[in-house]
Order: structure tokens, then C-alpha cells, then sequence
């Protein structure tokens, strides 16, 4: 009896590890019910290969790796969340750190897997997030109940007014003026700092933002409210 290919959940991955990438999309091929729709290295390729996509065509679950080198999996998942698409994302990571599970749930990821999750696992977890669960990882989840339980945000100190991605008092003035849309030599000459030393600060709070622009800085920042 021929399948009916529309019941088959369309899958991207998005993973720079060239061997961990082509190994998992082998052993997701052997899955009727999964059409495997689009690998990309990089969330950069991605978002190119995705523009190629009709509406029909487009991935429903993604898997996407959290450490992915220029734009990361925080921010793409950021991006595709902002622009509404009906796609359930699944961050993939080899960490169970405290600080990027929090990031990854608060930007609209609804799962969270370790990449030792045996594939039977990661596919019913991919079938599971279409049908409104939250997939995550045993021990990821204890960690999660933890922070419920105790109140406390990840990686938080005693001082009761630490702001996200643990921004300096200096770098939260620097992020002031990019969201007003300030040059760097008119944020260097309004806090009496060389262009040079804006930059740094700039390129710091990137790193510690998870995201690749000031687009993307100003957007973060606004929707958590940090200035």
C-alpha cells in the first residue's frame, strides 16, 4: 500500500560537525514518517537554502545546534520565532548549561535534546513537539525543575537586579546608545572612549547576547527589556 507522503514531518538540521551532521541525517532517512528537507552546516546557510522553499515545502521541526559558528542557535531560533514560522525547534547541544537552556526556552524553543540521545528518542521527540509536547533531555529536565523549585534564574548571584547575559553597568550604557541608533564614534565621543574601545565593548556584548548584529542586539534587548 503506497504511504501518503503528507503525513511524513518535515525535518531540517542544522549542525556545523561535518560527521555528527551526516550521521544523524543517515540515520533519519530510515524513518518513514520523517522527510529530512534541508541540512545546512550553519544557520547562515539555512536561512539562504530556506528562501528556496515554498510554503508546503518548509521544515516543521528543526534541529538546530546551539554552538553553531556566526550566527548561534539562540539566534537563529530568535530570528525564526520573530518571523513567525510554523516551525517547532529543537536546540541540540552536547552542554547542559544552566544559562543556555534558560536563553534557548526564553528566544521559543520547545525542546531541548542532548546529542547522546539515542535516534529512537530524538524521533519520537521530534513527533512528540508536533503534537504540543516540550521534549527535553532527562537530566536537562531536572535542572529546569531545580530553577522552578528554588526561583532562581541560571548561573544568578545575590544581587537582585543582574541583568540577562550578566551585562556590565559600562556595556549596558554602550547597548543604550546601539539601540538608539548611534554610530560608534558618536557612542565614543558621548561616553569620552576611542571608536576602538566601542568596538570591543560592542564586539563583548555580541558574545554575550548570543547574536551577530545590531539588529539582532537591538531586537534582544528590547524584547527583554534590558534598556
Amino acid at each position: 500500500m503506497e504511504q501518503n507522503t503528507e503525513e511524513r514531518l518535515r525535518v531540517s538540521i542544522v549542525e556545523d560537525h561535518d560527521i555528527f551532521r551526516k550521521r544523524l541525517s543517515e540515520l533519519l532517512n530510515f524513518y518513514n514518517e520523517l522527510d529530512l528537507v534541508l541540512v545546512a552546516s550553519s544557520a547562515e546557510d539555512f536561512f539562504e537554502k530556506l528562501e528556496r522553499y515554498k510554503e508546503e515545502e518548509l521544515p516543521q521541526v528543526i534541529l538546530m545546534d546551539i554552538e553553531l559558528p556566526g550566527i548561534s542557535g539562540i539566534e537563529a531560533t530568535f530570528r525564526l520565532k520573530e518571523d513567525k514560522h510554523d516551525v517547532d525547534i529543537i536546540m541540540f547541544t552536547v552542554f547542559e548549561d544552566d544559562e543556555r537552556i534558560f536563553e534557548s526556552i526564553q528566544v521559543g524553543a520547545a525542546g531541548y535534546l542532548l546529542k547522546d540521545t539515542p535516534i529512537d528518542d530524538v524521533v519520537n521527540s521530534i513527533k512528540e513537539i508536533r503534537q504540543g509536547g516540550s521534549p527535553i533531555s532527562p537530566s536537562i529536565a531536572r535542572k529546569l525543575l531545580t530553577m522552578v523549585k528554588t526561583g532562581e534564574k541560571p548561573n544568578s548571584k545575590s544581587n537582585p537586579e543582574e541583568v540577562p547575559f550578566d551585562l556590565s553597568p559600562a556595556e549596558i550604557k554602550i547597548l543604550e546608545h546601539v539601540v538608539q541608533g548611534k554610530t560608534n564614534k558618536e557612542i565614543a565621543e558621548d561616553v569620552f572612549l576611542s571608536p576602538w574601545t566601542i568596538k570591543t565593548h560592542i564586539k563583548n556584548i555580541y558574545k554575550k547576547m548570543q547574536v551577530n548584529s545590531r539588529a539582532a542586539a537591538v531586537r534582544l534587548a528590547l524584547k527583554r527589556k534590558i534598556v
